[in-house]
């Protein structure tokens, strides 16, 4: 199982912060990151050689369009998503691969975990305002993914139409990432 980690940016100064919390971890040797989006000019010198960038278009997108683009380039069997302010946990490679062994064939969502100690999901249930991207772990059948909108709540668009039902999604406990960029 390979596992394709999609991070789309902006170009924010917390990226650095992003991409140490992805590289003290151990991944796979088959595993990948695709970096998508920011001036390329700022992005690219960031990157360990492991990291491959991708080039977006200009503006704002929510991370809509960047989150298409991976989708596009990914090989691995497993999609997961950080953002260029988040940060994953010391613990969220392990529960990725826990997750993607026990459960290979649907959507899982685990919990976040905002600065202010909040965390989602509250309750498992597909809503807006209960689930963010940074939660994702979807297996990479590009027949039932779903879509972003351009708008705010464009993950759970995304989570709303992919074509597994609701009640295939596994809801696991452990908190996988961080949620909001400290400058």
């Amino acid at each position: 199982m390979k596992l394709s980690i999609i991070l789309p940016t902006v170009g924010r100064n917390t990226l650095g912060r992003t991409i140490e919390s992805l590289v003290r971890q151990p991944l796979d040797p088959d595993d990948e990151v695709l970096v998508i989006g920011g001036p390329a000019s700022t992005v690219e010198p960031m990157l360990p050689s492991s990291m491959t960038y991708l080039p977006s278009l200009p503006g704002r997108n929510w991370g809509c369009l960047e989150r298409t683009i991976g989708l596009r380039y990914a090989t691995g069997t497993h999609l997961a998503f950080i953002d260029d302010d988040d940060t994953w946990t010391p613990i969220a490679r392990s529960a990725i691969r826990t997750a993607m062994i026990e459960t290979p064939s649907v959507p899982v969502l685990f919990r976040m975990r905002y600065l202010d100690g909040r965390e989602l999901w509250t309750k498992p249930v597909l809503k807006v305002g209960n689930v963010s991207t940074q939660m994702i772990l979807i297996p990479n059948d590009p027949s039932r993914l779903g879509r972003w909108t351009r708008r705010r709540e464009g993950d759970y668009d995304f989570l709303a139409s992919m074509r597994w039902s609701p009640t295939d999604i596994v809801w696991r406990s452990e908190v996988i990432a961080e949620i909001g960029g400290r400058q």
